[in-house]
């Protein structure tokens, strides 16, 4: 039960998804779960009443309409009234959660291409270059990548702006602020309305086996990296009061694993670093429109991904295939409205697990297998499909020295 990749005659990324707790939920939430259903409900069970009761003389004003259908939802067939009040408390909630999300504002604010540079750290490979693929193709985006490994991305179409690529370590504050000044000067003076920080990389380690010079190194891509490109980026949105902030974290945020403490920890600082700047939009900068999203996935099939074991249900957590990701982020820019995505759908309830006693968390990872997700069988197989190979200068220091570990401990077993 995997989706099927596919590569179109344009060279960018096609899949289809088996049929998941995601498809699942997609049609309940179109049909009998959405907003509609409020009006199109009680209808239903006034007519089905009449099939029931062919001699049922119909209601023909609101006063006479209203006592039946409270009998009907609520007295004769109450299993539609749960329906009903089911789906009445989640419009409610989810429209409360959009007021507050976006600071009290129901006005979209889309991303507008013609005029928002979007740049993107992390753009090279992986979630980011579909990411790059889907805003060049599609939308005809003015695209800057920033990343130390080379492109992987197909070139921009005929008639859309070219794709930047900047060899950068987003961790460097000099050299962000450098490829900033080229950024907007490349694109004849436009302003950056769209920040992705989609950079990441990890090591799987058991805590008294880390390696200080790694876990700082990938603290400071995967966390520190935030700071540097907001502070660079973020002004040319708060000056327009319009913009998009994407943040590139992962559902160990919410559930940790073994082996994974350096990786876990640096994406939960992300998420603090998520709610921060959201709020700080608003109460400190006089911001509420430029928008800030979370993206917080389970596995994805990247060369990161390779370095964990596949879920143990595919049905209720696939394994994520990138363009999958890429795809929710552009549709989170064209809403104009701040979101969190947890992918997939299941992974929703990860927050809400961490409210849960421990013996019952025990049981679920016990249940899930979740202590095997990360092994050195699993990090030895990232590595050995090329995950880090590209890295340089020190980094590619602490790679060469991560992999020697590895063999001396697969050695001496």
């Amino acid at each position: 039960m995997t989706a099927t990749t596919t590569t179109d005659s344009k060279g960018l990324t096609q899949f289809k998804e088996p049929f998941t707790f995601d498809s699942l939920l997609r049609i309940l939430n179109k049909v009998p779960f959405s907003t509609p259903f409020l009006g199109l409900l009680p209808v239903l069970a006034v007519y089905y009443h009449k099939h029931k009761n062919p001699s049922l003389a119909l209601p023909t004003s609101a006063t006479d309409a209203l006592p039946l259908v409270r009998s009907l939802l609520f007295t004769q067939y109450k299993w539609t009234g749960y329906i009903w009040i089911f789906i009445l408390v989640r419009t409610i909630n989810r429209a409360i959660n959009r007021y507050v999300r976006n600071h009290t504002e129901w006005r979209r604010d889309p991303i507008d291409y013609t005029k928002d540079i979007v740049v993107i750290t992390g753009g090279s490979q992986g979630i980011g270059k579909e990411i790059v693929q889907l805003l060049s193709h599609k939308k005809r985006a003015h695209i800057a990548v920033l990343d130390m490994a080379p492109p992987a991305y197909i070139k921009a179409p005929a008639g859309a702006p070219e794709i930047l690529y900047f060899k950068t370590d987003v961790s460097n504050r000099e050299q962000v602020a450098e490829v900033g000044a080229k950024i907007r000067a490349a694109f004849g003076g436009k302003k950056v309305g769209v920040l992705i920080n989609c950079a990441g990389v990890a090591s799987g380690n058991a805590i008294l086996d880390v390696d200080l010079d790694s876990a700082a190194r990938l603290w400071r891509i995967n966390t520190l990296s935030n700071w540097i490109t907001a502070k660079e980026f973020a002004p040319d949105m708060i000056a327009r009061n319009h913009g998009h902030v994407v943040t590139v974290s992962s559902a160990g945020a919410y559930a940790t694993l073994p082996s994974m403490s350096e990786y876990a920890t640096s994406k939960a600082a992300a998420l603090a670093f998520h709610e921060c700047l959201a709020i700080e939009f608003r109460t400190r900068y006089n911001a509420p429109r430029v928008r800030t999203t979370l993206v917080a996935p389970t596995k994805v099939r990247t060369a990161l991904g390779d370095g964990m074991e596949d879920h143990a249900d595919p049905f209720f957590t696939p394994v994520l295939e990138p363009v999958q990701v890429a795809e929710k982020v552009v549709w989170t820019l064209d809403s104009g409205l701040s979101q969190h995505l947890m992918l997939p759908g299941f992974a929703n309830l990860l927050p809400w697990i961490r409210a849960l006693p421990d013996w019952f968390r025990r049981l679920l990872a016990i249940l899930d297998n979740s202590d095997n997700t990360v092994t050195e069988k699993s990090m030895s197989r990232a590595m050995k499909n090329g995950y880090g190979s590209n890295w340089e200068g020190a980094d590619k220091e602490l790679y060469d020295r991560r992999k020697k570990l590895m063999e001396a401990a697969k050695g001496a077993k």
